[in-house]
């Protein structure tokens, strides 16, 4: 299982970014343990159900890194990062 550093915010943050990291934390821990429960399971269909949760918590988890990036873009070039600036995501 891929490891994702965790989440950094700052005061400064909006609103919605801070939610936005915040759900993202959450998903990183549901998906930990969605592989925590494919580990275990012995029955066919019980199996397919995680393979299906796990699929299902990526997207959540893809989107989610999408809209932080997309908001942090706005909010440095809101700033005055324009052009030469580059914006650091972690």
């Amino acid at each position: 299982m891929k490891r994702i550093s965790p989440i950094r915010t700052r005061q400064t943050d909006a609103p919605a970014l801070l939610e936005l990291k915040t759900s993202l934390q959450t998903t990183q821990s549901a998906l930990n343990n969605a592989y925590t429960a494919f580990d275990y399971a012995s029955d066919p269909e019980l199996t397919e159900a995680c393979i299906f949760e796990i699929r299902a918590l990526q997207s959540r988890m893809n989107y989610l890194v999408r809209q932080i990036k997309e908001l942090e873009t706005c909010a440095a070039t809101a700033a005055g990062v324009q052009g030469g600036g580059r914006v650091r995501w972690i």
